[in-house]
């Protein structure tokens, strides 16, 4: 059972291009009101307009819970940081023991990273968030750590567990580097000429899975340079869907990817015609392929696995729901069970249905991240330069 949901709109002022979710420490005891107060902190790669500057800050947004759910919230930026060039790509990674990394890629091809000390105990306040290394939660320049590509970090990921970055770039080269790293790296695979990368994902601690301008998916093993592991059957078209191709054109593309969270051989991508893709690895059968319900709702620019479904009897099952995210301001969920795809079938009979959680009026929704902590919330931007938070409620 769940109690009541919420949903509130932030003015941020700026224009974000990513957003995502910051580990932090859980709600302290309520007060005599019975209201308690929780710390979702969020980073945010934005544009400035008025300093026209490119930025990544730290935002908190502070919500009031009474009974578990949320009665009101309010949004303050903590502390923010210039980039060098845009930010189309950030993670943040969960090292344990409240030690916290933030990696993002800029426009000029550099990786910048930022280390946090992150208090645990319940009730703990955002000020108590120290930075490791050169520089201060007041905000400053934000150095390159890596300088490793040709033009635009197209994506990256992390994998706290053995503390390395995968990051994939514009100019096709596909670097795997250390966290703790400080020297030039050699990429796992050479910048191509003839392609493009777009998303990337580790899969395992040992293998990971792109896509690019070739179409579908190919998977990695970081102790094999030079050449994909695996890849997808150019028969199943560009983004899983050879029918869609045909009626779409050869401008439908991969935007994005997610990895299943339990099974390392599942993993879901979004398309360029509004498609969302649930993918087995093993490349045994083609994918099953899921359209968004409302008509012109866009490209999808992200998707994440749920770890909270709301029916539920508890966080974590094996198979979440995908959720994402469209240019057209739509944010939906489907089912990530692989189904049955019928070869050479038509457009109507290969695609599924999603459902609606959202949709944000007249406007995109760039990007969005589901609560690190308890996966309870989702948090979204807007073309409008607004924050989009929904809390699903408490389970009881």
């Amino acid at each position: 059972m769940d109690t009541k949901n919420h949903l509130s709109r932030h003015f941020l002022g700026t224009q974000p291009s990513v957003l995502r979710s910051i580990p932090f420490a859980p709600a302290g005891p309520t007060d005599d009101d019975g209201t308690a107060l929780k710390h979702s902190l969020l980073a945010l790669a934005d544009w400035n307009q008025d300093s026209e500057q490119h930025r990544l800050s730290i935002a908190d947004l502070q919500v009031r819970q009474k009974d578990g759910s949320a009665e009101g919230a309010t949004v303050q930026e903590l502390a923010s940081w210039v980039s060098d060039g845009s930010i189309k790509s950030m993670e943040v990674g969960d090292l344990g023991n409240g030690e916290l990394v933030i990696v993002a890629g800029s426009s000029r091809g550099h990786l910048n990273r930022l280390r946090l000390t992150s208090p645990l105990a319940p009730g703990s306040d955002p000020s108590e968030i120290q930075l490791r290394g050169d520089g201060d939660m007041e905000g400053a320049q934000l150095l390159p750590w890596m300088s490793l590509h040709h033009g635009r970090v197209a994506a990256l990921d992390i994998c706290a567990e053995t503390r390395e970055v995968v990051s994939a770039g514009e100019d096709g080269a596909l670097f795997v580097v250390p966290l703790e790293s400080t020297s030039a790296l050699q990429p796992l695979v050479e910048a191509r000429a003839s392609a493009s990368c777009r998303a990337v994902r580790w899969a395992s601690q040992q293998t990971f899975v792109s896509a690019g301008t070739t179409g579908g998916l190919e998977v990695w093993d970081k102790r094999r340079p030079g050449r994909p592991q695996l890849r997808s059957p150019l028969s199943w078209g560009l983004s899983g869907s050879p029918a869609l191709d045909a009626a779409n054109g050869l401008e439908r593309q991969i935007n994005c990817i997610a990895a299943h969270p339990s099974r390392p051989h599942l993993c879901a991508t979004g398309a360029s015609a509004g498609t969302v893709a649930i993918w087995d690895l093993r490349f045994t059968a083609q994918p099953t392929v899921h359209v968004s319900p409302k008509p012109g709702s866009g490209e999808v620019w992200e998707v994440h696995f749920d770890g909270y479904e709301i029916f539920g009897s508890a966080l974590g099952g094996s198979d979440p729901s995908v959720l994402f995210c469209t240019s057209g301001g739509v944010l939906g969920s489907v089912p990530s069970s692989p189904g049955e795809s019928k070869e050479n079938a038509s457009v109507a009979e290969q695609l599924q249905p999603s459902s609606v959680l959202y949709e944000e009026p007249c406007s995109g929704i760039r990007s969005f991240d589901v609560d690190a902590t308890s996966g309870q919330d989702l948090f979204c931007t807007t073309d409008q330069e607004c924050l989009v938070y929904l809390s699903r409620g408490a389970r009881l």
